[in-house]
Protein backbone atom coordinates (compact mmCIF):
# COMPACT_ATOMS: atom_id res chain seq x y z
CA UNK A 1 0.00 0.00 0.00
CA UNK A 2 1.37 3.43 -0.94
CA UNK A 3 1.00 5.55 2.22
CA UNK A 4 0.98 8.83 0.31
CA UNK A 5 -1.74 8.02 -2.19
CA UNK A 6 -3.63 5.24 -0.41
CA UNK A 7 -3.29 3.03 -3.48
CA UNK A 8 -2.19 -0.58 -3.61
CA UNK A 9 0.66 -1.78 -5.78
CA UNK A 10 -0.04 -4.79 -7.94
CA UNK A 11 3.12 -6.65 -8.98
CA UNK A 12 1.45 -7.92 -12.17
CA UNK A 13 -0.80 -5.85 -14.37
CA UNK A 14 -1.97 -7.21 -17.68
CA UNK A 15 -1.78 -4.22 -20.00
CA UNK A 16 -2.60 -6.25 -23.08
CA UNK A 17 0.71 -5.14 -24.61
CA UNK A 18 3.39 -7.52 -25.77
CA UNK A 19 6.53 -6.49 -23.81
CA UNK A 20 8.59 -7.30 -26.90
CA UNK A 21 6.57 -4.73 -28.84
CA UNK A 22 7.67 -1.79 -26.64
CA UNK A 23 10.00 0.68 -28.28
CA UNK A 24 13.35 0.46 -26.40
CA UNK A 25 13.95 4.18 -27.04
CA UNK A 26 10.78 4.97 -25.06
CA UNK A 27 11.97 2.84 -22.13
CA UNK A 28 15.37 4.59 -22.20
CA UNK A 29 13.70 8.00 -22.28
CA UNK A 30 11.51 7.14 -19.29
CA UNK A 31 14.41 5.81 -17.20
CA UNK A 32 16.64 8.79 -18.09
CA UNK A 33 13.89 11.20 -17.02
CA UNK A 34 13.66 9.51 -13.61
CA UNK A 35 17.45 9.61 -13.22
CA UNK A 36 17.21 13.39 -13.56
CA UNK A 37 14.80 13.97 -10.67
CA UNK A 38 14.65 13.24 -6.97
CA UNK A 39 11.48 11.89 -5.37
CA UNK A 40 11.47 11.07 -1.65
CA UNK A 41 9.11 10.75 1.25
CA UNK A 42 10.09 11.25 4.87
CA UNK A 43 8.10 10.68 8.04
CA UNK A 44 8.37 13.20 10.87
CA UNK A 45 7.36 12.64 14.48
CA UNK A 46 6.07 16.20 14.68
CA UNK A 47 2.97 18.20 13.90
CA UNK A 48 2.74 19.16 10.22
CA UNK A 49 2.42 22.87 11.10
CA UNK A 50 5.87 22.83 12.78
CA UNK A 51 7.49 21.06 9.83
CA UNK A 52 5.72 23.37 7.38
CA UNK A 53 7.05 26.40 9.27
CA UNK A 54 10.64 25.07 9.05
CA UNK A 55 10.28 24.36 5.32
CA UNK A 56 8.57 27.58 4.30
CA UNK A 57 10.69 30.25 6.00
CA UNK A 58 14.12 30.83 4.42
CA UNK A 59 15.65 31.97 7.72
CA UNK A 60 15.03 28.46 9.15
CA UNK A 61 16.31 26.51 6.14
CA UNK A 62 19.91 27.13 7.18
CA UNK A 63 19.34 25.16 10.42
CA UNK A 64 18.57 21.89 8.65
CA UNK A 65 19.83 22.03 5.04
CA UNK A 66 23.02 19.97 4.68
CA UNK A 67 25.63 19.77 1.94
CA UNK A 68 26.00 16.31 0.38
CA UNK A 69 29.26 14.54 1.23
CA UNK A 70 29.91 16.89 4.14
CA UNK A 71 33.48 15.69 4.66
CA UNK A 72 34.85 18.43 2.43
CA UNK A 73 31.83 20.45 1.30
CA UNK A 74 30.04 23.19 3.19
CA UNK A 75 27.10 25.51 2.60
CA UNK A 76 27.15 29.22 3.32
CA UNK A 77 23.57 30.45 3.55
CA UNK A 78 22.52 34.08 2.99
CA UNK A 79 18.96 35.36 3.13
CA UNK A 80 18.58 37.94 0.36
CA UNK A 81 15.00 39.08 0.98
CA UNK A 82 11.90 37.76 2.71
CA UNK A 83 11.31 34.90 0.26
CA UNK A 84 14.71 34.60 -1.43
CA UNK A 85 18.06 33.21 -0.40
CA UNK A 86 21.48 32.29 -1.75
CA UNK A 87 23.48 29.21 -0.87
CA UNK A 88 27.16 29.08 -1.79
CA UNK A 89 28.74 25.62 -1.86
CA UNK A 90 32.45 25.52 -1.02
CA UNK A 91 35.05 22.76 -1.22
CA UNK A 92 37.78 24.03 1.09
CA UNK A 93 38.08 27.72 0.28
CA UNK A 94 36.96 27.33 -3.36
CA UNK A 95 33.45 28.23 -4.45
CA UNK A 96 32.03 25.24 -6.36
CA UNK A 97 28.46 26.37 -7.02
CA UNK A 98 25.77 28.82 -5.96
CA UNK A 99 22.05 28.34 -5.58
CA UNK A 100 19.81 31.39 -5.89
CA UNK A 101 16.50 30.30 -4.45
CA UNK A 102 13.03 31.50 -3.72
CA UNK A 103 10.52 29.91 -1.39
CA UNK A 104 6.77 30.00 -2.08
CA UNK A 105 3.76 28.66 -0.21
CA UNK A 106 1.65 27.29 -3.08
CA UNK A 107 -1.20 25.68 -1.18
CA UNK A 108 -2.30 24.19 2.11
CA UNK A 109 0.76 22.32 3.41
CA UNK A 110 2.60 22.82 0.08
CA UNK A 111 5.89 24.64 -0.47
CA UNK A 112 7.88 25.20 -3.65
CA UNK A 113 11.49 26.24 -3.97
CA UNK A 114 12.75 27.56 -7.28
CA UNK A 115 16.50 27.01 -7.43
CA UNK A 116 18.89 28.42 -9.99
CA UNK A 117 22.08 26.39 -9.63
CA UNK A 118 25.16 28.09 -11.09
CA UNK A 119 28.55 26.45 -11.51
CA UNK A 120 31.63 27.45 -13.48
CA UNK A 121 30.34 25.34 -16.40
CA UNK A 122 26.61 26.07 -16.54
CA UNK A 123 23.39 27.16 -14.92
CA UNK A 124 20.26 25.09 -14.27
CA UNK A 125 16.86 26.07 -12.89
CA UNK A 126 15.21 23.35 -10.83
CA UNK A 127 11.96 23.04 -8.85
CA UNK A 128 11.55 21.52 -5.41
CA UNK A 129 7.92 20.68 -4.63
CA UNK A 130 7.02 19.58 -1.11
CA UNK A 131 3.70 18.50 0.31
CA UNK A 132 2.97 17.53 3.91
CA UNK A 133 0.36 14.93 4.76
CA UNK A 134 -0.83 14.77 8.39
CA UNK A 135 -1.16 11.45 10.10
CA UNK A 136 -1.33 9.95 13.56
CA UNK A 137 1.83 10.69 15.50
CA UNK A 138 3.26 13.08 12.93
CA UNK A 139 3.30 13.79 9.23
CA UNK A 140 4.83 12.63 5.97
CA UNK A 141 6.67 14.90 3.56
CA UNK A 142 6.52 14.07 -0.15
CA UNK A 143 9.36 15.84 -1.96
CA UNK A 144 10.11 16.07 -5.69
CA UNK A 145 13.15 17.94 -7.01
CA UNK A 146 13.10 18.14 -10.82
CA UNK A 147 14.72 19.90 -13.75
CA UNK A 148 18.27 18.56 -13.57
CA UNK A 149 20.40 18.38 -16.71
CA UNK A 150 22.29 15.26 -15.69
CA UNK A 151 21.92 12.25 -13.37
CA UNK A 152 25.11 13.09 -11.43
CA UNK A 153 23.61 16.35 -10.16
CA UNK A 154 20.31 14.71 -9.24
CA UNK A 155 22.20 11.97 -7.34
CA UNK A 156 24.14 14.63 -5.41
CA UNK A 157 20.88 16.42 -4.56
CA UNK A 158 19.28 13.13 -3.50
CA UNK A 159 22.07 12.68 -0.93
CA UNK A 160 21.65 16.31 0.15
CA UNK A 161 17.88 15.90 0.67
CA UNK A 162 18.27 12.60 2.54
CA UNK A 163 20.84 14.13 4.93
CA UNK A 164 18.88 17.38 5.28
CA UNK A 165 15.54 15.73 6.03
CA UNK A 166 17.18 13.46 8.61
CA UNK A 167 18.61 16.59 10.25
CA UNK A 168 15.21 18.30 10.17
CA UNK A 169 13.65 15.19 11.69
CA UNK A 170 16.14 15.26 14.58
CA UNK A 171 15.42 18.98 15.14
CA UNK A 172 11.67 18.33 15.19
CA UNK A 173 12.08 15.53 17.76
CA UNK A 174 14.18 17.73 20.10
CA UNK A 175 11.69 20.56 20.37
Amino acid sequence: MNELTGTRHSPHIDSGLDPGALDPRMIARISRRHEKEVALSFQFKADSSRVFYALSLPEYIEAWLRAPDTDDLRFVFNQVAEETFRIDLYRGQTLQASVDGSCWVVGANQVRYIWKITTVLDSTETLVDMKLLSGSGGCVLALKHSGFNDPTESARCRRMWEQSLECLGRLMEKN
